[in-house]
C-alpha cells in the first residue's frame, strides 16, 4: 500500500481527489494525510514520511516549491496539482514531472496514477532544481564581501568565479570583477541551486552565461571567456546542461 498526502488549499479539490483515490485505488493508495499550507505540509511530510503527494503549487501561505524547497528529504514522488495555464505547465511537460491540471477530469486522473504505478519512481531533487531554476523570473541577489564593503550582484550577471587560494574572484556581465576573501567552496553552497556547476576545482560556472560545450571538454562562456570542465565532472556536467536546455539529441 502506497502512504500518500495532500497538500492542497482548495477544500474541493482536495475532497475530489480523496473520492477519485478512494473510487479507483482504495487498494494501493492510502490517504495518511491532508493540509492547506506550506508551513504544516513541511511538518506532515516529516512526520509521516509519504510514499506520494498531491501538491497544489499555490496555496494559502505561499508556493508548494517552498515545501520542497525545505523538507528534510525527498524520498516520494509528487504529483502537482495546478489550475496554472503557463510556462510552468509546458516546464512541467519537459522534465517529465506528474501534474494533473484543475478541475481534474479522472480520466487524466487515472492515466497519470496509473503511469507512477507503473515506475513508483522517487522525486528528483536535482531535476526539480532545474526546472525551479528555469521558470523562476525573480533577479535574484547575492551581496559579496569586499575590501571596502559589499557588493549588491545579481546572480544572473555573474559569469563565472574563480578560486586563487583563499580568494575568490566573480566576473560578471559588466566587464568588472569583484574579488573576495570567501573561498570558492562556501560559494558554491549558496549558488549551486541558482543554475552554477562547478566545473573543476577552481571554477564554478553560471549554466545561463554557457554559449558553447565542446566534447574536448572545452567551455565557451558569453564573455568569450575560455575554461576546461575536468574529466571527472563532466559526465555530471553534461547531465545538468541537458536538464537545464531543450535537448533535441
Amino acid at each position: 500500500m502506497i502512504k500518500a498526502i495532500i497538500i492542497e488549499d482548495e477544500i474541493s479539490a482536495q475532497n475530489q481527489l480523496n473520492q477519485l483515490i478512494t473510487r479507483n485505488y482504495s487498494e494501493k493508495i492510502e490517504i495518511i494525510g491532508t493540509c492547506t499550507s506550506v508551513k504544516k505540509g513541511i511538518e506532515i511530510i516529516n512526520s509521516l514520511n509519504p510514499q506520494l503527494i498531491f501538491l497544489d503549487i499555490q496555496l494559502d501561505d505561499g508556493e508548494g516549491f517552498e515545501i520542497l524547497d525545505n523538507v528534510d528529504n525527498s524520498n516520494f514522488e509528487v504529483i502537482f496539482t495546478t489550475g496554472l495555464r503557463n510556462s510552468k505547465e509546458k516546464a512541467m511537460d519537459y522534465f517529465a514531472f506528474y501534474y494533473l491540471n484543475k478541475p481534474l477530469l479522472e480520466d487524466v486522473f487515472i492515466k497519470t496514477i496509473n503511469t507512477f504505478l507503473e515506475k513508483k519512481s522517487s522525486f528528483d531533487l536535482e531535476k526539480y532544481l532545474a526546472f525551479k531554476s528555469q521558470i523562476d523570473d525573480n533577479h535574484k541577489r547575492i551581496s559579496v564581501p569586499v575590501k571596502d564593503g559589499y557588493e549588491i550582484i545579481n546572480i544572473d550577471d555573474i559569469i563565472y568565479c574563480e578560486a586563487d587560494g583563499s580568494y575568490t574572484t566573480f566576473y560578471t556581465t559588466n566587464n568588472k570583477k569583484y574579488v573576495t576573501s570567501t573561498i570558492l567552496k562556501k560559494i558554491e553552497t549558496i549558488l549551486k541551486q541558482a543554475s552554477f556547476f562547478r566545473i573543476h576545482r577552481s571554477a564554478l560556472v553560471n549554466l545561463k552565461h554557457i554559449t558553447k560545450f565542446e566534447n574536448s571538454g572545452k567551455l565557451i562562456l558569453s564573455n568569450k571567456k575560455t575554461l576546461a570542465v575536468s574529466h571527472r565532472n563532466r559526465k555530471n556536467f553534461i547531465h545538468i546542461l541537458k536538464l537545464m536546455s531543450y535537448n533535441i539529441n
